[in-house]
């Protein structure tokens, strides 16, 4: 049977056993794991006997090539280096920072990684947002916004390898012919009156987002609040997997887009434009497209599950998202959005 055409539990079961070969790559004492996360890669929770802990990611294939993830690495690291923590990558026995591992139930081989235990917790997530009173949103945003902006200070001095080599999330990318996320506008729970509004917003941004300029900046690319983790007073950002070259303020973007769903978008673009300009100045000239940018964000989400059909956790929300992110497109096309300034 087609893979993608398994039910998760049965997906699961079988990437489990994928990630139980894995690990013997790496010198941990009988390892069990547990299902964390499975999306873009499924992602495992390790415990050894011995009391140890890590996490180890199974890519999905085809996203990215072994030199992709190995850049992904390099930056991580060279982050970690300077004072800005990154989860420790462990190499392999081998030396490598990953291995690649083929079973007989899974259809392809798998890249796979492993990575140190990072204590903390996610303060929301991509669908619902971020709880709490607008002063603690305002305030890890702001946290947000200075650990990106010192991601981003390092990445514009650092002198990466010469083999380094990551995505770019431009206009081409986001709202091409051939996005990576997927075509969006064939989603299939897009109606009749809603399939014309997301094409019209496609043409628009994509307009727009060519006339932005180079998207030369190497950013995190998906700090949502998955991938934000709180530990008391500290705030650290996990999951590089969408690293790659853009514009500042798609990062921006990014990070703010699931409090539209709350109403708190201008709290979130706040605290971080507060907290991104107390480390550097942010390009002001880039803040006018980030209607633009956020529309592309959405669109991208739209894209998502096209690529993905094996991701069954995604399809009761599609509806509600592809509702929202239509309604979002008909703001920005009739709306005063596009091309002005949120501040």
């Amino acid at each position: 049977m087609d893979f993608a055409a398994l039910d998760q539990k049965e997906q699961v079961e079988r990437l489990s056993r994928l990630a139980s070969c894995a690990l013997s790559a790496w010198d941990l004492p009988s390892p069990q794991v547990a299902l964390l996360k499975y999306r873009e890669n499924a992602v495992f929770a390790v415990t050894a006997s011995d009391g140890a802990r890590a996490v180890l990611r199974v890519h999905r294939p085809g996203y990215h090539s072994d030199g992709e993830i190995r850049s992904e690495v390099a930056w991580m690291r060279a982050l970690d280096a300077a004072g800005i923590p990154t989860p420790t990558i462990i190499d392999t026995r081998a030396g490598d920072v990953l291995t690649t591992v083929a079973v007989d139930s899974v259809p392809e081989a798998r890249q796979c990684d492993l990575m140190a235990w990072v204590d903390g917790r996610p303060p929301g997530t991509l669908e619902a947002g971020v709880v709490g009173a607008d002063e603690a949103v305002r305030a890890l945003y702001r946290a947000v916004g200075e650990l990106a902006a010192r991601m981003h200070a390092h990445a514009a001095s650092w002198k990466h390898p010469e083999s380094f080599c990551r995505p770019s999330w431009d206009a081409e990318t986001l709202v091409g012919d051939n996005p990576t996320f997927g075509r969006f506008w064939e989603l299939e729970v897009l109606t009749d009156s809603q399939r014309p509004i997301v094409l019209a917003a496609r043409d628009r941004v994509r307009e727009r987002l060519t006339a932005l300029g180079p998207a030369n900046a190497l950013i995190h690319g998906d700090l949502v609040p998955d991938n934000i983790l709180v530990d008391g007073a500290r705030t650290r950002v996990i999951d590089f997997d969408d690293c790659g070259w853009s514009w500042v303020a798609f990062e921006l973007a990014t990070s703010i887009f699931s409090l539209q769903i709350s109403g708190r978008l201008e709290v979130g673009l706040e605290g971080y434009l507060d907290g991104y300009r107390r480390v550097r100045s942010f390009p002001e000239y880039e803040l006018a497209w980030l209607p633009d940018l956020l529309v592309a964000r959405g669109l991208s989400y739209l894209g998502w599950p096209v690529g993905r059909p094996e991701i069954h956790s995604m399809r009761p929300l599609l509806p509600f998202l592809a509702g929202a992110i239509t309604d979002a497109c008909q703001s920005y096309l009739t709306g005063a959005g596009a091309g002005e300034s949120p501040l």
